[in-house]
């Protein structure tokens, strides 16, 4: 019984021993790593890299002056381009005050150490091993430049759909083509700004909202225009000249009025009816399709009181101001325009 105490009291003793030189040998550790955080406080923890550059282990000097030296920073610090579909804007880095911060980007670096929990920083130190981590580029840009660069950019992005078109203003004949309506995605735009400032691909692909007109340059359909001044009807297909003809207006005292119209019927062969106005009262009530009728063998009647489109026999005329309002025609090229036009289409006379 004697002798079972005392082998007790004997393993006991040395297990007591063995817990106080773990407990030394665990305080010692702990004090050696707490060490080496202090030694190292101003050096880059093992394993860790910048672009694919190994910066571990260095002073913060050492790194600074590593990626200085071994950086493409004539690229990273060039201009950027914005594009969209073959459009190209350009971005000089001086107008939002941006350049890769090298003294930034190994801050950032030896923080790379300092953040991850000590255990585990301990763990790598005692078996030799490194993060095995790349650190992003540091950065610097003045934010509130890059907002007013994408705020005027979007003024100059931004735009509607417009529809195509041939119309009058005024006087004048204007030609609208159709263009896509476009809304830049301002925050998508300021994300890949800063993503391409620490890339060496300088070109940003913007994202830009695309909506299609409601009427494209092929989509206008057919338009008539009468030029007064140079006696010319232009039939227009699709916003192209699909024919010219020379024609006569209205004389002086019965002028083609200007303005916008549109064809109201159409009639082969027609009879010629008497308007009833000063100019017509000697003239009969109504005059038979045949040779010496005033609207020859086509007349395309329009929106404009009494104005129609039409052959006539007295080819000498055209290319004078010559008619009472109506627009002349040669008899063969009233019959060409008439298979060429439909019901309803626009007549721009001016």
């Amino acid at each position: 019984m004697v002798f079972r105490m005392q082998a007790w009291r004997v393993l006991r003793h040395m297990l007591v021993a063995m817990l106080m030189i773990a407990g030394v040998v665990v305080i010692i550790a702990g004090l050696v790593f707490i060490g080496l955080d202090i030694a190292y406080a101003n050096h880059v923890f093992k394993g860790v890299y910048v672009e694919g550059i190994n910066i571990g282990s260095m002073s913060r000097e050492e790194a600074i002056e590593t990626l200085r030296s071994e950086l493409d920073l004539e690229s990273l610090n060039s201009d950027l381009v914005l594009a969209f579909d073959g459009y190209t804007w350009p971005l000089p880095l001086y107008e939002i005050d941006a350049y890769v911060d090298i003294e930034a980007t190994v801050d950032r670096a030896m923080g790379a150490g300092r953040d991850i929990p000590f255990y585990e920083r301990w763990v790598n130190r005692a078996t030799f091993q490194g993060l095995d981590r790349d650190v992003k580029l540091g950065i610097h840009c003045d934010q509130r430049r890059l907002d007013d660069f994408i705020s005027t950019l979007e003024a100059t992005v931004d735009r509607p759909a417009v529809n195509a078109e041939i119309k009058l203003e005024g006087r004048m004949l204007l030609f609208q083509r159709s263009q896509e309506g476009w809304k830049l995605d301002s925050e998508t735009a300021r994300g890949s700004i800063m993503e391409a400032l620490s890339s060496r691909d300088r070109t940003v692909e913007l994202e830009i909202e695309v909506t299609a007109p409601e009427v494209a340059d092929e989509q206008v359909g057919k338009v008539i225009t009468v030029d007064k001044t140079n006696h010319i009807l232009t039939l227009y297909n699709n916003m192209e000249v699909e024919k010219q003809y020379p024609i006569a207006v209205g004389m002086p005292s019965w002028p083609t009025p200007s303005g916008t119209y549109k064809v109201t019927s159409k009639q082969r062969n027609p009879s010629w009816v008497n308007p009833g106005t000063s100019w017509a009262t000697d003239m009969p009530p109504v005059i038979p399709p045949g040779p010496g009728n005033p609207l020859g063998t086509r007349a395309i009647g329009t929106s404009a009181s009494g104005v129609f489109i039409h052959g006539t026999y007295s080819s000498y005329s055209i290319g004078s101001n010559a008619s009472h309002g109506c627009i002349r025609m040669y008899i063969k090229d009233s019959e060409d325009i008439f298979e060429r036009v439909e019901m309803g289409i626009p007549v721009l006379i001016f």
